[in-house]
């Protein structure tokens, strides 16, 4: 009877065969919303903090309570956006602290302790294991937003902001967050040692939001221009005593009619500046993510934000106003310049030009103070660029999600020396 029963096992193909579970059907790498969960949950059990964990934690978010509270106690009784900017920039900064921090042990940890290739053994495939360990750690910055709500909540009734804008410069901060956990993840899953993973995600987030400030200053003096204007100055230096005593006398008298234009040597001094154009390399500026979760937040208008409700300019609409002024270029045009020429002011036609009455100063310099309020104004209410910081960002969180998939796809076609799977 075991005979026949041999072979008709024999007989019938291996592809026949019942397994159990199921054969993996379709795409092995895609991700599912089971398998998501599974992995997100197991992560989230399994990365519960030691005690010195909970003690660095403890003391990050009591340091972040704490700044909270003193914000609030010194806040003035009128509108100030103060409060709500501080605790997103504390958000924020946890949040790209932390979340990196774990996201970039997740992969060559369990590959080190052995766990992971049991995962990868499973009928999980590498997008539900890569998308479960990407949002176990994300959630860490989650978290942190809610430990600081009730401030959030405080600050916001006192900010003058709607609640519409509220949500969206949250959602840029927590998009933010999620594009550099993703960016841990990557390196957990390119290099072998958790050191090297931690400081390489650290450096990336740093570049973003120091080193695009630092490439901005560098590429800067590419784009400046060199100006060279030229004035015209009575030659103070030949003079003789006589010479020198008549052209006082006439300054203070301001008749300049016995003055021999033949007695006074003109010279020319030329001066260089650099006018930096600004509006070409103000892109570099957009790529940094505080400088996007800054172009997310409401504009507020300097002269009319009481009649708009809201508070005074806070730190997010003052980094709006120099990003925008980047974006706009230097105010003055070097081709309005106007060389001085004093000969030409004191010889000229044979005659002592008149000079300006106090009146004409005067018309003079309120003319320059508005086309400088105006320039102000229109830095203020210049519209917002976040555009381009969150396309990069989004594009770093799919270009570290599509690395760390790669990495995780079995069966493995090149493994490093020393990698353990098992």
């Amino acid at each position: 009877m075991s005979t026949d029963v041999e072979e008709q096992y024999r007989a019938t193909p291996l592809s026949d065969v019942p397994v159990s579970p199921p054969a993996r059907r379709g795409n092995p790498w895609l991700p599912t919303f089971r398998g998501v969960r599974l992995v997100t949950r197991i992560e989230l059990r399994r990365r519960r903090p030691s005690t010195k964990g909970y003690v660095f934690y403890g003391i990050v978010f009591a340091i972040a309570v704490g700044i909270c509270i003193l914000s609030a106690v010194l806040s003035p009784s009128e509108l100030s956006s103060t409060n709500l900017e501080l605790a997103l920039i504390l958000i924020l900064g946890i949040g790209t602290l932390i979340a990196p921090s774990l996201s970039a042990t997740a992969i060559n940890g369990d590959s080190g302790e052995g766990v992971l290739a049991p995962l990868q053994m499973t009928h999980l495939t590498a997008g539900d294991i890569a998308i479960g360990k990407l949002l176990s750690s994300w959630l860490v910055s989650v978290a942190a937003l809610l430990a600081l709500s009730p401030f959030l909540v405080f600050a916001y009734l006192k900010s003058g902001w709607r609640i519409d804008e509220l949500a969206l410069t949250v959602l840029a901060i927590l998009f933010v967050v999620l594009a550099f956990t993703a960016v841990g993840l990557a390196w957990s899953s390119i290099a072998a040692r958790a050191v090297a993973s931690v400081s390489l995600a650290h450096l990336t987030t740093g570049f973003f939001a120091i080193g695009t400030l630092v490439v901005y200053a560098l590429v800067g003096t590419v784009v400046t221009d060199t100006v060279t204007q030229s004035d015209r100055y009575i030659d103070w230096e030949t003079l003789t005593p006589e010479q020198s005593e008549a052209l006082d006398d006439a300054y203070m008298t301001g008749d300049y009619t016995a003055l021999d234009p033949n007695d006074y040597q003109c010279v020319d001094q030329e001066w260089t500046y650099g006018v930096t154009q600004t509006q070409k390399i103000a892109w570099i500026l957009l790529l940094n993510p505080v400088v996007m979760i800054g172009e997310t937040a409401p504009i507020v208008d300097p002269e009319t934000y009481e009649r708009d409700g809201r508070a005074a300019p806070g730190a997010f609409a003052t980094m709006h106003s120099l990003v925008a002024g980047a974006r706009l270029g230097p105010l003055e045009d070097v081709n309005d310049y106007e060389p001085f020429d004093e000969c030409a002011q004191l010889f000229g036609d044979g005659q002592a030009v008149e000079e300006q009455t106090q009146e004409e100063m005067e018309a003079e310099w309120a003319e320059q103070e508005a086309r400088s309020a105006a320039y102000e104004q229109q830095r203020a209410n210049l519209d917002r660029a976040p555009w381009l910081g969150l396309a990069v960002i989004g594009a770093l969180l799919m270009g570290s999600t599509v690395v760390v998939i790669r990495r995780l796809r079995v069966p493995y076609k090149k493994l490093r020396t020393g990698t353990r799977v098992a």
